[in-house]
C-alpha cells in the first residue's frame, strides 16, 4: 500500500475533524518555541536582544464562515465574483508569513517585514487572469530575491563554492573588527539594556546600542579605557626593529627587481596583495625608509625574500644568506607581544607571505601545517570564512580582498596537509565565503562603489586564483580521505574524484594557455605553478592503489594515473637548452614544504614503476632464455647477482630511457639544490643509488656492489658542495672545528631524547680526510641528519632498502 507523502498544513486553518478551539497565539512564533515571554513589539524584544533574523506573527484564527468560503470554491463562482478584497490581503498575509517562517526564511525581510511590493487591491471586477497574474509576478519576484541571496555566480557561468544553509541568518557578529560566533558570550547579553533610555543612543548604521556620547557616562568610561590602556602599555616589553635588519635592506635598484620577481611568480597565483596600494606603501618607503611602519618594512621584506631565488644578479648568495634573517625577523615580529595589534588585514597578509617565503627560501618549509593552522584561523577570527555580503558596511574593495585572501588562506592550509599527511582541519560547511571576482587590480581601488567585473573567458590577475577555488572543495575532500584514520578510501569513489579534479585541470590548463602573449598575459611558470599545485591531489589519491597495481591488474588505471601525473610534473615548464634556466628551474633549485613533498612523491613513483618494469622483463626473458638448472623463487635482483659476468644484459622496456632519464634529471635537480643552500644531502645519494641499481640490473650485473659505489661517490661529492656553498655565502673557507658542529644537534631541541632516544654522535674529520672514513663503519645519520623525514638511513643490509617498500606491501 502505498503511503501518501505529508502535506505542508497551517496549523490554524489545516486539518481533518473538528479543530479544537482554544486560545488564540498572540506571542510572536519565535518566542513560542524558545519558551520566553514576549512583549509583542513588532519586532519584539526578545528577538532584538537574541538578533533573531525573523520575528513572525501567526495570523488571526478565522471564522467558521471565511474556512467554508475559502474550502468551497464552487460556491464563489456560482454569483460570479472572486473573494473580496480583505479576504484576499488575509490570505496573502497568511502566505507571506508561512514563506517566512518555514520555507525561506529573511526573504521577507527581517522581522518578518515584507520587502516585497504588496500586490494591487483587487476589485470586485477584477477576474480570474489578472489575479494569477499577480500571483505570477510575485513568485518571479521571490526567485530574483532568492538569486540574489544565492550570489548569482551561476548565472556569470562561474562555480559556486558550496554554501551552507543558513535559515537564522548570520551565526554571530563583528565586534571592533573581529568576528564572533553564536556560542560567544557576546552573543548572549545586551549590556546597555540596564542603562536605560537616558544614556544609550541607536547606531543606525549598526543598529545596536551605544553610550551617549554627551552623557557624563561616556566621560567616565572613557576615563577608564585611557587609563587601561595606559596600564596595558606600562606592562608591555617593547621591542624596536633590530637594526641590522634595518641595515640589511638592499638598494632600492635590487629591490626593484625582487618585488617584480614576486609579482610575475607567487602573486598571480597566491594573491595576497592588491599591486597598485603596494606599490604606493613602497613608493611612501623609500621616500623616507625611517618613519616607516614595521608592517610596512615587514610586507617588504618578506616580498623580497620570496623574489631571492628568481633573482640573477651577481648578489644573488648574500641575498640568498639575508633572506633567511629577514624571514626569521619577520617571525620574531608576529610572535612578539601584544599581538592583538597585528590582528588584521596587513597581519594576515604578512603572515601569508611569511608562510610562502619559508617554503620559497627553505627556512623551516617543512614545519608550515603547525603556523598555518594559526593563519587559518587568525582569518577565521577576522571573519574572513563569512562572505562580505553578509556585512553591508565593508566596501567593495574590502570585498575582494577578503575574498582573495580566504582562498590564498585555504590554499597553503590544503597544500600544507597533503604535504604533512594531516587532515586539514576545515571544509565546506565551516566557511561560504565566495571566489574573487575576475578583475584586474587596476579595476578596484579603495574608495570604489563599482566592481566591473570581466565574463569567465577573459583572463584577469586572478584568473588562477578563481581556477584553484574551483577545485578546492574536492581537494579538500581528497585531503580528509587520503588521511583518514577510521576507514579505507573507496576505489570508486577514488575514480569520482580523481576524474573530476583532473578533467577540471586540464581544461583550466589549456584555458591559460591560450594568454601567453596576450596582455595581462598568464606566464609559463604560473602555469606550471597551478597544474602542479591540482595534479599532485590526484598523484596522492591514486597512489595506494599504485602500490597494489602490482597484485592486482584491477588498478592497473591508478599505476597509469600515478605515473602519468608524476611525469607531467618533472616535465619542465618551457624548452630549455642545455644549461638554461627559466623561474620553474630556480624555484625547484631553492623550494623546500609543498616543491619538497611534491618532488620525493613524484620521483619514488617513476623509479617504483622503472623496477617493476625491469622486474617483469628479467621475468619474461627467463621463461625464453636457455636455462641451466631450476628457476629460483628469490628475488630477481639476488638471481641477477649469481649470474656470471659474461651474461648478457636484458632488453629494455620501451620506457627504460624516458623514465631514466626523469630520474637522472632529479638527480642534477638535487645536486643543484646543494650549491643553493640545501644542507641535507640524503636526496641526492638516494638518487645516485637508484640509478646505480637500474644500471646494474639492466647490465645483469650486481646492484648491492653497485649501490655501496654510488653512496660512496655521492657522500664525497655532497661533502665538496656543502663546503663550495659555505665559501659563497660566508666569503670564508670552511674549517672544521672540533666539538663545535658535531657535538650539537639543534635540530632536536631540547627534549628530543624523551621520545626519539638518544641522539648521534657526529664523525669527526667529516670535511677533511673524508677518503679515509670507514664505509663498512660509517654512521649515516649523524652525517646527513634530517629533521623531517625520519624513516632510517642506515643500510639495513644494503643501501637499496631505502627504496624498497616505498608504496609495496610485504617489503617495508
Amino acid at each position: 500500500m502505498d503511503r501518501q507523502p505529508p502535506r505542508l498544513r497551517h496549523a490554524d486553518s489545516d486539518g481533518i475533524g473538528p479543530v479544537k478551539r482554544r486560545r488564540p497565539a498572540l506571542s510572536c512564533v519565535e518566542c513560542r518555541k524558545r519558551k520566553v515571554k514576549c512583549d509583542r513589539d513588532k519586532p519584539c524584544g526578545p528577538c532584538t536582544r537574541t538578533k533573531s533574523p525573523t520575528c513572525t506573527y501567526r495570523p488571526g484564527r478565522h471564522s467558521p464562515v471565511h474556512r467554508a468560503e475559502s474550502s468551497t470554491p464552487a460556491s464563489a463562482g456560482q454569483d460570479g465574483s472572486p473573494a473580496s478584497s480583505p479576504q484576499l490581503a488575509e490570505a496573502t498575509f497568511e502566505m507571506d508569513s508561512m514563506m517566512n517562517s518555514y520555507i525561506a526564511p529573511g526573504i521577507l525581510g527581517t522581522h518578518g517585514k515584507p520587502k516585497l511590493h504588496p500586490l494591487p487591491t483587487v476589485h470586485s471586477d477584477t477576474t480570474d487572469a489578472t489575479t494569477v497574474s499577480t500571483l505570477v509576478e510575485k513568485v518571479r519576484e521571490l526567485e530574483g530575491r532568492l538569486a540574489f541571496m544565492t550570489g548569482e555566480k551561476a548565472a556569470a557561468g562561474g562555480t559556486v563554492l558550496p554554501i551552507r544553509d543558513a535559515p537564522t541568518g548570520l551565526a554571530g557578529q563583528f565586534v571592533k573588527s573581529r568576528f564572533y560566533g553564536e556560542s560567544h558570550w557576546v552573543n548572549c547579553l545586551e549590556p546597555y539594556d540596564a542603562l536605560g533610555h537616558g544614556h544609550t543612543v541607536s547606531n543606525e548604521s549598526t543598529n545596536r546600542k551605544e553610550v551617549n556620547k554627551s552623557s557624563e557616562l561616556w566621560a567616565t568610561v572613557s576615563e577608564c579605557k585611557r587609563v587601561g590602556r595606559a596600564l596595558k602599555a606600562a606592562r608591555m616589553l617593547q621591542m624596536p626593529l633590530d637594526p641590522e635588519l634595518v641595515s640589511s635592506v638592499p638598494q632600492k635598484d635590487t629591490c626593484d627587481q625582487l618585488v617584480q620577481c614576486y609579482f610575475r611568480t607567487f602573486e598571480g597565483v597566491f594573491r595576497v596583495l592588491h599591486i597598485p596600494t603596494f606599490q604606493k606603501e613602497y613608493d611612501q618607503y623609500w621616500e623616507n625608509p625611517e618613519a616607516a611602519k614595521p608592517s610596512v618594512l615587514m610586507k617588504i621584506l618578506m616580498v623580497c625574500a620570496i623574489g631571492v631565488p628568481f633573482y640573477t644578479g651577481e648578489r644573488q648568495s648574500r641575498l640568498r644568506a639575508a633572506s633567511v634573517k629577514w624571514i626569521q625577523a619577520t617571525g620574531s615580529w608576529l610572535s612578539s607581544p601584544h599581538e592583538k595589534s597585528r590582528l588584521n588585514m596587513a597581519g594576515i597578509q604578512i603572515h601569508t607571505l611569511l608562510l610562502l617565503a619559508r617554503q620559497v627560501c627553505s627556512v623551516d618549509g617543512d614545519l608550515i601545517w603547525i603556523p598555518a593552522g594559526a593563519l587559518l584561523r587568525s582569518a577565521m577570527h577576522l571573519g574572513l570564512h563569512r562572505d562580505p555580503r553578509h556585512f553591508p558596511r565593508i566596501s567593495t574593495f574590502g570585498v575582494e580582498m577578503r575574498r582573495r585572501l580566504w582562498a590564498t588562506v585555504l590554499e597553503i592550509t590544503v597544500q600544507a596537509s597533503l604535504d604533512m599527511g594531516m587532515p586539514p582541519m576545515i571544509s565546506p560547511d565551516d566557511y561560504d565565503t565566495l571566489p574573487p571576482s575576475n578583475i584586474n587590480d587596476e579595476d578596484i581601488s579603495e574608495g570604489d562603489s563599482y566592481l566591473d567585473e570581466k565574463p569567465p573567458n577573459v583572463f584577469t590577475q586572478t584568473s588562477f586564483q578563481i581556477a584553484l577555488s574551483e577545485t578546492l572543495p574536492i581537494r579538500l575532500e581528497i585531503t580528509s580521505l587520503v588521511n583518514n584514520l577510521r576507514s579505507d578510501m573507496s576505489y570508486d569513489e577514488t575514480l569520482r574524484l580523481g576524474t573530476e579534479v583532473g578533467t577540471v585541470c586540464r581544461a583550466k590548463t589549456q584555458f591559460f594557455q591560450r594568454f601567453l602573449t596576450s596582455l595581462p598575459s598568464a606566464n609559463p611558470f604560473q602555469i606550471k605553478l597551478f597544474d602542479t599545485l591540482v595534479k599532485r591531489f590526484v598523484l596522492c589519491l591514486h597512489r595506494p592503489f599504485f602500490a597494489k597495481a602490482k597484485e592486482n591488474p584491477r588498478y592497473y588505471y591508478s599505476k597509469k594515473i600515478c605515473l602519468d601525473t608524476a611525469l607531467a610534473i618533472h616535465a619542465p615548464a618551457t624548452h630549455l637548452k642545455a644549461g638554461e634556466k627559466d623561474d620553474w628551474t630556480r624555484f625547484s633549485h631553492c623550494a623546500v614544504g609543498l616543491f619538497k613533498s611534491i618532488f620525493l612523491y613524484s620521483t619514488s613513483t617513476v623509479y617504483l614503476e622503472l623496477i617493476a618494469q625491469i622486474e617483469e622483463q628479467q621475468m619474461d626473458s627467463s621463461l625464453f632464455a636457455p636455462l641451466t638448472g631450476p628457476i629460483s623463487s628469490m628475488p630477481s635482483e639476488l638471481v641477477t647477482s649469481q649470474l656470471p659476468p659474461s651474461q648478457p644484459p636484458l632488453t629494455m622496456p620501451p620506457q627504460f630511457e624516458t623514465l631514466r632519464k626523469v630520474l637522472f634529471t632529479a638527480r642534477e635537480t638535487t645536486e643543484a639544490r646543494i650549491r643553493n643552500g640545501e644542507t641535507n644531502a640524503k636526496g641526492l645519494i638516494f638518487l645516485t643509488c637508484a640509478l646505480a641499481r637500474i644500471d646494474a640490473l639492466a647490465a645483469n650485473t650486481d646492484p648491492n656492489v653497485a649501490v655501496l659505489e654510488g653512496a660512496q661517490k655521492a657522500v664525497v661529492e655532497s661533502a665538496e658542495m656543502l663546503k663550495a656553498a659555505f665559501l659563497n655565502e660566508q666569503d670564508v673557507e670552511f674549517e672544521q672545528r672540533p666539538g663545535l658542529e658535531a657535538a650539537t644537534e639543534p635540530w632536536r631541541g631540547e627534549g628530543g631524547d624523551v621520545m626519539t632516544g638518544p641522539g648521534t654522535s657526529g664523525v669527526d674529520g667529516l670535511g677533511e680526510a673524508m677518503p679515509e672514513v670507514s664505509w663498512e663503519n660509517m654512521n649515516w645519520e649523524s652525517i646527513l641528519p634530517d629533521e623531517t623525514v625520519d624513516y632510517g638511513f642506515g643500510f639495513e643490509g644494503s643501501p637499496e632498502s631505502w627504496f624498497l617498500g616505498w608504496g609495496y606491501p610485504g617489503q617495508l
